[in-house]
């Protein structure tokens, strides 16, 4: 998967990648973005064969966060977002990722299976940040309609690691061991 995208780099970087409701990412801006999200992750002690969590809905930083965890030889270890503390618990406990990448308004869900599980690192993903400008400019407003629909999109998550903080790292560098063929991609429970 890692040797396609960056084959899709090469031949068409300037098409679109992603389309999040209006808004896209072409193949280059995607693949810069999975390279600082993997040296983010990297730096926070992410290697080969480590599983990381995502804990998001279907969403650009879901996508970046797959390809950027497979980048380092990890697993990715998808779980529904609107799973409950007890449904996270058990499958955390056995995977024993120490970082999960988390949407913001799960984070406290997420906090709580903390407890007994390996986990070290919580990553808030603010969904809106991929939202079009003028969408995300909507959502400011100061209407009842527009603070309802941010409300049920984003919450603050003080005191975690910013989703902005993998991104802002430098690309990962390439002579960086790559995935082999034999390297488990993705558990779901």
């Amino acid at each position: 998967l890692v040797d396609r995208l960056e084959r899709s780099v090469r031949v068409q970087p300037d098409r679109v990648a992603l389309d999040f409701l209006g808004g896209t990412t072409t193949y280059a801006r995607f693949a810069d973005r999975v390279a600082r999200v993997a040296e983010g992750l990297r730096r926070l002690g992410v290697g080969p064969g480590d599983c990381v969590a995502l804990v998001m809905p279907n969403c650009p930083q879901n996508v970046v966060a797959f390809y950027a965890v497979l980048r380092l030889g990890a697993t990715v270890v998808e779980h529904n977002p609107l799973y409950t503390v007890g449904e996270l618990h058990l499958p955390f406990v056995d995977h024993a990722a120490r970082v999960a990448i988390v949407w913001d308004k799960v984070v406290p869900v997420v906090e709580q299976v903390r407890a007994g599980s390996a986990l070290e690192h919580v990553v808030a993903v603010d969904l809106t940040a991929e939202l079009p400008l003028t969408k995300r400019l909507a959502l400011r407003l100061p209407l009842a309609k527009e603070r309802t629909a941010r409300d049920q999109l984003t919450t603050p998550a003080p005191g975690h690691r910013t989703w902005r903080s993998l991104e802002s790292a430098p690309p990962l560098d390439e002579s960086h061991p790559r995935p082999v063929a034999d390297d488990v991609a993705l558990l779901l429970y």
